[in-house]
């Protein structure tokens, strides 16, 4: 067997979410904190241009990079929304935003090179570094820094092996962003090194308090060297429907186009119906968020009393990471106990390089999300 596969990890992250599964399809009274998708419903007016679509046989192949009709429609959004400009042979419709992400790390990197990723970092992005025959280079970043790069580390660890920077903003498992000037010093810093930034974007739409989320892509001259990652899973709740796209220069955009010619031919037709129709109603995508961060303070302020765990509170996601250190624990321990004392399932933050926390998901409703702080109160006090 390929020794690239033989080395991938089995997450602990997907462990603890098909043992919460378990739990609940036996009846059990689980609070889920570890679930990395919206509970809402994808909306009405997505479905149903999804059965025209059936009705009307809309059901054969499309062009590899994706309908002309959707590829324009995002074209139409990353300019008004991202202050991006592109052309339909600039974009890449993809079967999940995960998978333009794996093409896009495929397309740039290979044997001998390196790919720079803060921590803590989306679970799959080493191990689709790894698969790619790259080697993935971590800057480790601090919570007093809200997890954002400082400029010295990423000169250090930029070296003439590099092809790739990786930045995620809202950033899954924070929940933490990064602001234009942010954004600006990373910008000056690669802008002549000759390396791709992967920018992902994909919980773009999911920030609070006002916050504007800026694109990497936007600075002058970045678009040639930027793939800009988006999708409809979080914006649109649908991440079945296993929807996304990126966003890069002609010429990357033509090598990457020969991976999805090679493997997935291309995403679902009726899929891309749907999410054509998705960007006609942009205020479905408000009203979750302003659900989200009603969410988000209920479940920090209950957990900001609780002496033995420190929640981050979030800028962007459906995250809250809380350093669990002062337990006692390690991740995964902590989890465990959670999960099998008190019925509350979070995520061990170790698989995102982030020993002594856990990520936990208000991607729930508001009695469960009262209940699992009530509970998780009463973890603590077991462990005095």
């Amino acid at each position: 067997m390929n020794p690239r596969v033989l080395s991938l990890n089995q997450s602990n992250t997907l462990k603890l979410t098909a043992l919460t599964k378990k739990l609940i399809k036996e009846g059990k009274d689980v609070v889920n904190f570890a679930a990395g998708e919206p509970d809402f419903d994808t909306p009405d007016f997505i479905k149903e241009e999804a059965v025209r679509a059936i009705s009307e046989g809309f059901t054969k192949y499309t062009p590899s990079a994706g309908t002309v009709e959707l590829r324009e429609a995002i074209i139409k959004k990353l300019r008004e929304e991202n202050n991006l400009n592109y052309e339909t042979k600039n974009i890449i419709v993809t079967s999940g935003a995960k998978y333009a992400i794996f093409a896009a790390i495929l397309t740039a990197s290979g044997k001998g090179d390196e790919v720079i990723i803060p921590a803590p970092y989306w679970v799959s992005y080493p191990e689709m570094v790894g698969l790619a025959g790259a080697k993935a280079k971590f800057i480790k970043t601090r919570p007093k820094d809200n997890f954002r790069i400082s400029i010295d580390s990423l000169n250090k660890a930029i070296t003439k092996k590099t092809r790739m920077l990786i930045l995620n903003y809202p950033n899954n498992p924070t929940g933490a962003t990064y602001d234009y000037e942010n954004l600006k010093e990373i910008y000056e810093t690669v802008k002549d090194k000759n390396i791709f930034v992967l920018s992902d974007e994909i919980y773009e739409t999911l920030t609070y308090d006002g916050k504007k989320h800026f694109s990497f892509a936007s600075f002058p001259g970045a678009g040639d060297y930027t793939i800009t990652i988006n999708g409809f899973s979080k914006a649109f709740s649908m991440t079945g429907w296993r929807l996304g796209y990126l966003a890069a220069g002609s010429s990357f955009v033509e090598q990457a186009s020969k991976v999805i010619d090679h493997t997935t031919s291309c995403a679902s037709s009726i899929a891309q119906r749907a999410a054509t129709a998705a960007f006609r109603n942009r205020q479905w995508a408000d009203d979750m968020v302003k659900e989200f961060e009603k969410r988000r303070n209920i479940l920090f302020n209950g957990l900001s009393h609780l002496k033995k765990i420190t929640p981050l509170k979030p800028e962007g996601t459906f995250y809250m990471f809380c350093d669990i250190k002062k337990t006692g624990l390690s991740s995964l321990e902590f989890s465990s106990r959670l999960l099998d004392e008190q019925l509350v399932s979070v995520i061990p933050a170790d698989s995102f390089g982030a020993e002594g926390f856990a990520r936990l998901s208000f991607a729930t409703s508001m009695p469960n999300i009262e209940k699992g702080i009530e509970r998780i109160k009463n973890f603590l006090h077991t462990l005095n």
